[in-house]
């Protein structure tokens, strides 16, 4: 069993050497890091392990499988590979972990590929900023950690194990605890992976940033890097500025003034309730094209006909993780990319919950999956959101399905939560439902035979149904009439099952604004798309948006008026006249509608150019 044990303590280790990193990062920014007791740094220790023991599963995946060539192969050359590995291994630990703790103090964000940057394009220029003490000190202590891991790590056993029967059970349980391993490197068994924000748990950015693991950091950052200022250079910076300048400048891009059928002046909030509550409902894989389908959607038609409707309304992009940085952040999708795999990016974004806590909201997310997911957790723990409730949050018989709590116990934990803080002021309250994602696996039928038949209908419906019990329950309470209600879905999903991206209507969806404290009702065909969310909302409650630079206020007759969307590597621009689809692999427009369509597809690259500008 000296192999088992063995086994055993190089996980043991390299774990703590996570954890000891940690203390270590967080007594030397102690007061930056504004601590808060002993309590805050146990959560740090705490939330972190999760990282910690993935980077220990990664680091011991090796040396389980040479303790398991060990009870055959020659021990001179398996002892020699150990050594050679934990020398390397621990030298790659030694610089993260101290490159983190001397860089942060700069950088403010966790270690992850921008020395590679600087070390590649100008290395003089990278060490220039340090001190020769500086210098000698980072390298010494480097020179440390390394000796004090290897010396700390087991040596390789070298018993021999001469019964076949022993040499297979040992080598059997070493295989079962070699794979194993995937459990902490994925991050268990939920549907979200380990990414770097699964450690994130605090409103305070820097107690997140002291919980993240360098080393993970660092890894993931290098496998996802994009050399994002340099993608997308359709044109001279200049002429870009320009054409961007004009979609964003007043009276550029336009709707017919009849195509307003509410006088915009009257689409605000009167002045007894310009702090209403605000509730935001993403609803998974709807669009306009499942409402067509008869009696699959009735509650949700029927908010389309009691409040503000806009019809011809788009969705940014084909993903989530896309679609909720483009409604809570208004920032538009990219290609090829996803922001919210970069927590340092995705958590230094405006939001709509940011601006609001600003304002004396109290701020909630409610998703009955995992958090982890696309790094969702990270994303909404630093922009804003004071209370994120998950699938963690609810009892295990709730969590009937592949992707966690269904629609109706979360929309279930809202009311709950509503009834309890509806006296305590003015909240945000946003809502990313699940259940019509595939496997489709609703708790109930529809009372339609023909719906209840089809597993993907019968979800939509059963969302829906979700959604108008919600509704209802709202209206019941006293705080409806001082509520407001925006209902938009993430992307169109699985229905219909064929779907062509470069198809304008596959990217179609509702957008409601409803709720006791809307005064009007009606249809607006102003063209638009997620991203104008954000100021339309702040518009309406008299809050400033100018830090969405993206955002249009849909009822502001003077903003300029489009929908801009992207995919796998290509992107539309919409306007009320004309439409294009700009295939970025292939160079060439790969459908289009209206006049102008040329000057679109430009204005439509400018765009994209000037977006990953500002993401560099």
């Amino acid at each position: 069993m000296s192999r088992v044990r063995t086994f055993a303590m190089v996980f043991l280790l390299w774990t703590l050497l996570g954890v000891v990193s940690k203390v270590a990062f967080v007594a030397l920014y102690f007061t930056l890091l504004d601590i808060d007791g002993i309590g805050s740094l146990l959560l740090v220790l705490w939330h972190g392990l999760r990282l910690d023991v993935a980077v220990a599963a990664y680091l011991t995946a090796v040396p389980g499988l040479l303790l398991v060539a060990s009870v055959w192969c020659p021990a001179r050359f398996l002892r020699l590979s150990w050594k050679a590995y934990f020398a390397v291994a621990a030298l790659a630990c030694s610089l993260a972990y101290i490159a983190n703790l001397g860089l942060y103090g700069y950088w403010g964000f966790p270690l992850d590929d921008t020395p590679l940057l600087y070390i590649r394009t100008s290395p003089a220029d990278a060490m220039a900023s340090m001190e020769w003490w500086q210098t000698a000190a980072a390298l010494l202590a480097v020179i440390a950690v390394t000796a004090a891991v290897i010396r700390l790590m087991p040596q390789l056993p070298s018993d021999s194990l001469r019964r076949r029967g022993k040499q297979t059970g040992i080598v059997s349980l070493l295989a079962v605890m070699v794979a194993a391993l995937l459990l902490p490197i994925r991050g268990g068994l939920g549907t979200g992976t380990n990414h770097t924000g699964s450690v994130y748990f605090s409103t305070n950015i820097r107690l997140n940033h002291a919980a993240v693991n360098p080393l993970f950091s660092f890894v993931e950052a290098v496998i996802h890097h994009q050399d994002i200022g340099t993608k997308y250079r359709f044109m001279p910076d200049e002429e870009a500025s320009r054409l961007f300048a004009e979609m964003t400048t007043a009276n550029t891009i336009l709707p017919p003034p009849s195509t307003l059928h509410l006088p915009p002046s009257t689409l605000h909030l009167p002045p007894s309730t310009l702090h209403p509550n605000v509730i935001l409902i993403v609803l998974e894989s709807f669009s306009d094209t499942i409402m067509r389908v008869p009696g699959v959607t009735p509650r949700l038609e029927q908010l389309t006909r009691e409040g503000l409707y806009f019809t011809d309304f788009y969705a940014n992009s084909f993903r989530t993780d896309r679609a909720l940085l483009s409604i809570h952040s208004a920032l538009p999708a990219q290609p090829t990319m996803s922001l919210m795999d970069i927590p340092r990016k995705s958590t230094s974004l405006p939001s709509i919950a940011a601006t609001l806590a600003r304002n004396g909201y109290s701020t909630s997310f409610y998703y009955g999956g995992d958090l982890n997911y696309s790094n969702m957790r990270s994303y909404f723990m630093a922009t804003g959101f004071q209370t994120l409730v998950s699938e963690t949050d609810f009892p295990l018989r709730q969590r009937t399905g592949k992707w966690g709590v269904a629609d109706g116990p979360v929309f279930e934990r809202m009311l709950a939560d509503i009834r309890a803080h509806a006296a305590a002021g003015p909240f945000f309250m946003s809502i990313m439902t699940e259940s019509s994602h595939e496997p489709f696996d609703v708790p109930e039928q529809s009372a339609n035979s023909v719906i209840a038949a089809d597993k993907v209908l019968n979800a939509f419906a059963y969302a829906d149904r979700c959604l108008g019990r919600f509704m209802d329950a709202l209206k019941a309470m006293p705080c409806w009439e001082n509520t407001l209600v925006v209902v938009v879905p993430d992307h169109l999903g699985a229905f219909p099952d064929e779907v062509d991206n470069y198809q304008l209507w596959r990217y179609g969806q509702p957008l409601v604004f409803t709720g006791g404290a809307m005064r009007h009702s009606g249809r607006c065909q102003v063209v638009g798309s997620q991203i104008d969310i954000a100021a339309t909302l702040l518009a309406m409650l008299g809050i400033d948006h100018s830090e969405f630079i993206y955002s249009k206020d849909l009822l502001d007759p003077g903003a300029p008026h489009f929908a801009f969307f992207s995919f796998p590597d290509a992107m539309g621009l919409v306007t009320d006249s004309s439409s294009v689809v700009y295939d970025n692999t292939a160079g060439r427009i790969q459908s289009a509608s209206g006049p102008g369509t040329d000057s679109l597809a430009l204005k439509a690259k400018a765009f994209l150019q000037k977006l990953y500008d500002s993401l560099d």
